[in-house]
């Protein structure tokens, strides 16, 4: 195993890397960075400035001084698709050969447009006949190759593509036992793609990816204020006090919208527990961006099933950084996804 390993995490707003150290444990964060795009060059999870997001991995590697070109990537959009499906028992490499033609009636993809993966989540027995349950992922080749391309533009190496959902898990998931049973959700909320994984023993069971973020809050108050989006953007925040009226009617915006957010998270949820008998959630753990939103908090709490909690992705590493506290409390949010795809266990 390499003794360091870097997730890169290529975001609507940011390029932002995670190096580990594993030769000890837990594995220690060593460096991090990011560096923002500009509009549009990430939309929707998808790369659609190869150029602009070059110029920015660049950038990331020259500030960040990192100590490896080889990095994981993560992906998460609408050209993802995730379902749970049982097949026949296989060995895992018959298992993979066959998944093509067991599972075309799951995938909304031409299978010669689509990579598949798939993780196990449990063998049983149905009419004497071995079974295996998984969690099977589609991806449509077309957007894999583009964000492939834009790395290896940056001359970066990929060597592990992982799902956004699946990297959360490692990086903010309980796996301690204190769940007691039940299971657990995370939502991890970009600017404009929100990633929800339940999982349970740091297993998933359920994920579910949504075309939405903070971004629709930012252009709500755009809109509602007639703004432009850099000055919503500081409402939103909470940056821009010179007009005490404009920023309380910006709140009061931002809350109407996170509400509706809030509806979207809790109909995922609601979608997995009507699915899975007896199923239980004990927390939700929020991370990412999205989750620093003041007016966020307190319809999460109200709208969801469970308790709302803050994730903690340096729960698993050891940072050491030499930063001070104030400035790694505002990074570890936007650190998740990057730490989750370093962290030993994904593919790559």
């Amino acid at each position: 195993m390499a003794r360091v390993r870097i997730g890169l995490d290529i975001g609507a707003t940011a390029v932002r890397a995670a190096e580990l150290s594993v030769r000890g444990y837990p594995p220690a964060l060593v460096r991090a960075a990011q560096v923002p795009l500009p509009p549009g060059a990430v939309s929707g999870g998808e790369v659609q400035d190869q150029n602009a997001v070059v110029a920015a991995l660049q950038d990331l590697w020259r500030s960040g001084k990192f100590r490896s070109k080889e990095v994981v990537l993560g992906v998460a959009n609408q050209r993802v698709v995730v379902r749970e499906v049982s097949v026949p028992w296989l060995e895992p490499k018959e298992l993979r050969q066959s998944l093509p033609f067991q599972v075309q009636e799951y995938v909304p993809i031409p299978l010669e447009e689509a990579v598949l993966d798939f993780h196990i989540l449990e063998e049983f027995e149905q009419d004497a006949r071995r079974m295996v349950r998984l969690l099977l992922v589609a991806a449509q080749k077309g957007m894999i190759n583009q964000l492939v391309g834009a790395v290896e533009a940056s001359k970066l190496r990929p060597v592990g593509l992982d799902l956004i959902p699946f990297a959360i898990v490692r990086s903010v998931g309980s796996s301690d036992g204190a769940l007691d049973g039940e299971d657990e959700a995370i939502v991890d909320i970009g600017s404009d793609v929100t990633s929800i994984c339940v999982h349970s023993w740091g297993v998933p069971r359920f994920v579910r990816i949504l075309q939405s973020g903070g971004r629709e809050v930012t252009e709500a108050i755009s809109r509602a204020l007639d703004v432009p989006t850099d000055e919503a953007e500081r409402l939103k925040r909470g940056l821009d006090g010179q007009d005490p009226e404009k920023a309380a009617h910006a709140q009061r915006v931002a809350s109407e919208r996170a509400a509706l957010f809030a509806q979207d998270v809790r109909s995922s949820l609601d979608f997995y527990l009507s699915q899975t008998p007896n199923a239980r959630l004990s927390r939700v753990l929020v991370s990412g961006g999205g989750s620093k939103l003041e007016a966020l908090q307190p319809v999460l709490e109200e709208e969801l099933p469970a308790d709302v909690v803050p994730g903690r992705p340096f729960h698993r590493v050891r940072p050491d950084l030499n930063l001070p506290e104030d400035v790694m409390a505002e990074a570890e949010p936007l650190l998740a996804v990057a730490v989750g795809l370093a962290l030993p266990g994904g593919r790559g």
